[in-house]
């Protein structure tokens, strides 16, 4: 399996680790769904620290991709 690394960097300077697999079917993946969210929305993430995050999308200033990684 293989995943790809996100930073999601919010208000505040606190950046959230996360990772999802790269077989999700597109409209599933984190950054199509953040780029198709309301401000008033909540994205939920897979995360290093938590098992689940939470996310206001109106808290997230960006998302950077980071590494592919095989799990």
């Amino acid at each position: 399996m293989y995943l790809q690394e996100f930073k999601i960097h919010l208000i505040g300077g606190h950046v959230l680790k996360a990772a999802e697999e790269i077989a999700i079917p597109a409209e599933h993946r984190l950054l199509n769904r953040f780029k198709k969210a309301k401000p008033e929305d909540i994205v939920s993430v897979g995360s290093e620290e938590t098992s689940q995050a939470y996310i206001p999308v109106r808290n997230i200033l960006y998302i950077s991709t980071g590494d592919v990684i095989r799990w």
